[in-house]
């Protein structure tokens, strides 16, 4: 897509039917979020997820200017590739959160990560956010989306999960008498928009002990532990 011949159209149950720019969508206050993405086919343990800052304008925002007509109920989002997901104008009035992101970690969306528009909605997979949007149509309906119209999930929401990603290596091991060694370990939990408030591990068949956690870096990411 190119940014120069780019147009956000809206059109549907409005007063009047728009075509916005990139840079229309930037004259609004950006709204800055750290965020943990995470696709619905990620396996645990798995790489289809990622913490990244997004960069964007907040629907919640934006909805005004949209010049709603009565009934307005539900956006449908389009995408280039013939994508598309409806989201409640309900959800987006509820959560500011709710947000066109067009650049991660200060710098323009690259074209695998949906440049020049994609949406972000907080505690649901991937599949309901589409990369590449052209086009929202305003409605006074809820449908099915490309995923679930194929027998997807249709809610998507995003399970809490725990990983071990890092097992100390020699020159972490810490020697704690005869024949005994503890050896550092530490990983990843990520329940979504929901929070963690604890990661506790079992040994063995031992007790299940609490890990340390780091102060994530938005109640929207993952959270750091270790043991």
């Amino acid at each position: 897509l190119n940014e120069q011949q780019w147009r956000l159209n809206i059109s549907g149950l409005v007063e009047q039917p728009l075509a916005l720019t990139l840079e229309d969508l930037r004259r609004y206050e950006p709204l800055h979020q750290f965020i943990t993405l995470r696709c619905i086919s990620n396996p645990v343990g798995g790489d289809l997820i990622g913490t990244t800052r997004w960069t964007g304008v907040s629907l919640q925002r934006l909805l005004p200017d949209l010049r709603l007509k009565p009934g307005a109920s539900h956006l449908k989002i389009h995408a280039a590739d013939e994508f598309f997901e409806v989201v409640p104008i309900e959800t987006i009035k509820a959560d500011e959160r709710v947000m066109l992101a067009y650049a991660w970690d200060g710098v323009p969306l690259l074209t695998e990560h949906g440049f020049p528009l994609r949406i972000y909605i907080p505690d649901v997979c991937g599949m309901k956010q589409p990369k590449w949007i052209t086009a929202i149509e305003v409605t006074d309906h809820w449908e099915p989306g490309y995923w679930v119209v194929r027998g997807w999930n249709k809610e998507a929401v995003m399970k809490a999960t725990s990983v071990i990603d890092v097992v100390g290596m020699d020159m972490n091991i810490i020697e704690a008498g005869q024949r005994k060694m503890i050896i550092p370990i530490g990983g990843i939990a990520h329940t979504g928009a929901r929070g963690v408030s604890k990661v506790e591990l079992q040994v063995d068949n031992g007790p299940w002990e609490p890990a340390l956690l780091r102060t994530p870096l938005s109640q929207l990411t993952w959270v750091l532990w270790r043991y």
